[in-house]
């Protein structure tokens, strides 16, 4: 991918979309399937922008050199001169003029360890997923208002329609296989492609996120290994930060827990179905 980015257009006019991988630089996951899709794919109609979001954490295979480049797509006067200077900060005001030409976003992420897929998106988005495989199980709403700043939320601040899918486990073949199904899906959806005969699938739970819990200590130890959406019972001790007993607040399901070493990390969300 030259400049890594390519834009494929098709012979009949349309609307203008945008895939995205390797936002994380150590989910090579998309990155990958654009290596061995991009060389093949064509469309009818529109144009769509295929680009890899954090190249210099992708070379290094590491989620980031210095800032969260998913959380670096806020206004200038969200951030402190320390975080303007770094690369990742000045990568997002170039990924924003690319944004800025379509109105509709796939963002393509993967995980560490096996995970269940599922699909991060707002309401506007809903008629689109309809499209994606039944892979994904659940729709989670609700990230762009408790962790600002990615790509998918800058798309909806801008009336555009932002959808981020997570999409397994970084290296393996079932993931892959998703994402180049979720790529075609969204193609078909978004009128690229009219060829394929792509059925909806309406049937998915939806999740609520509506709590988010940052360290407050240099270290937050989780008091299990969580499962993405396992439920939780109020009272329920989830870890130890620092020396305070951190316990679920309610009846809820519990998603990305990670142990922490540093204070103000994001370290779990909890939601609810809806």
């Amino acid at each position: 991918m030259a400049l890594n980015k390519k834009i494929i257009s098709g012979k009949n006019p349309g609307k203008t979309s945008i895939i995205m991988a390797g936002v994380h630089g150590n989910e090579l996951c998309g990155v990958n399937v654009f290596a061995s899709l991009l060389p093949n794919i064509s469309i009818e109609s529109g144009r769509v922008i295929f680009v890899i979001g954090n190249p210099k954490a992708v070379s290094k295979n590491i989620r980031f050199t210095e800032f969260n480049l998913n959380r670096a797509f806020l206004s200038a006067s969200k951030y402190s001169n320390k975080v303007k200077r770094t690369y990742e900060y000045k990568r997002a005001q170039e990924l924003k003029k690319i944004l800025n030409q379509g109105d509709a976003l796939l963002d393509i992420h993967s995980t560490l360890h096996p995970n269940k897929p599922f699909i991060i998106c707002e309401k506007n988005a809903l008629e689109i997923v309809s499209y994606f495989s039944k892979d994904f199980k659940r729709v989670v709403q609700g990230f762009d208002r408790l962790e600002p700043g990615a790509t998918d939320g800058y798309m909806i601040s801008h009336q555009g329609i932002g959808i981020c899918i997570e999409c397994g486990q970084h290296n393996s073949l079932s993931a892959a296989n998703i994402v180049k199904k979720a790529i075609y899906s969204f193609l078909v959806a978004r009128g690229h492609i009219d060829h394929l005969n792509i059925k909806k699938n309406e049937n998915r739970e939806i999740v609520k996120m509506n709590y988010l819990y940052k360290t407050k200590s240099n270290s937050f130890i989780l008091d299990k290994k969580f499962s993405d959406f396992e439920k939780i019972n109020k009272g329920m001790l989830i870890g130890v930060d620092g020396k305070e007993n951190i316990k679920s607040p309610k009846d809820c399901v519990i998603v990305f827990a990670h142990n922490r070493g540093k204070k103000n990390e994001e370290a779990f969300l909890l939601g609810e179905f809806i």
